[in-house]
């Protein structure tokens, strides 16, 4: 009997503190992201799925607001068809692009009431940075955009799991770069479309700063009534 209470008194304590979060916090992150396909002026190319790493620095307010500094890279097979390709034709070209992702945005956090979870979601801003391989003659950047939301866990004040879904994106740029050797018809573009990628990630939430106090709203005050005014006539 005593085992059973004192173990049922470790566990409240845990998830009592679990409910805690820390002011800076480093958050590396690994998944999946889907592919897209990108319309050229006379062919279509398609970035593959893949895996993705990364990381990012959350610096927090209190335990609902924050601000999020965050790299997300991919490295996945990109091919270049004519247009009237059917599936299983051949590519007339094929590299291998590295994108990576830079972004700076809020995060805004929510609570569960008596639970170790906090709700996320945000909002991001940067750039986008391609860099064509094996032969890479120049990189391209564009500006980039990017929405989240997810699930932290938290098992202790500086410790959790961050469970994330992420859609990033560019928008297009009248820049180009080229990739491929040179009079390869793969290689120059003088217009490059916007590119959206969907994805899920999982991270570990790492606490570097103070654990954050919980928020309490200010007691009201009692209502006081007005004293009556009598008039005697």
């Amino acid at each position: 009997m005593k085992k059973w209470i004192l173990l049922s008194g470790l566990l409240c304590c845990m998830f009592s503190a679990s409910f805690a979060q820390s002011s800076i916090e480093f958050i590396p992150t690994g998944g999946y992201t889907f592919g897209d396909k990108l319309d050229f002026a006379s062919s279509f190319g398609k970035v593959d799925a893949g895996f993705n790493y990364g990381g990012s620095f959350q610096f927090n307010f209190n335990r609902h607001v924050g601000i999020e500094l965050a790299y997300n890279r991919m490295q996945v097979p990109a091919k270049l068809y004519n247009y009237g390709a059917i599936p299983g034709d051949v590519p007339i070209y094929q590299t291998s692009a590295g994108i990576n992702y830079i972004m700076a945005g809020p995060i805004s956090r929510f609570p569960l009431p008596g639970s170790p979870v906090s709700l996320f979601m945000g909002a991001d801003l940067g750039a986008a940075i391609f860099t064509p391989s094996p032969n890479s003659f120049s990189s391209n950047a564009a500006f980039a955009y990017g929405f989240q939301a997810g699930a932290d866990i938290f098992i202790d004040p500086q410790f959790g799991i961050r469970l994330s879904a992420r859609l990033l994106g560019t928008a297009p740029t009248s820049s180009g770069y080229y990739f491929g050797n040179w009079g390869d018809p793969g290689g120059y573009y003088v217009t490059n479309p916007g590119l959206v990628q969907f994805g899920f990630n999982v991270g570990v939430i790492i606490g570097l700063g103070k654990v954050l106090p919980a928020y309490q709203r200010a007691a009201r005050q009692p209502h006081q009534s007005r004293p009556r005014k009598y008039y005697y006539y």
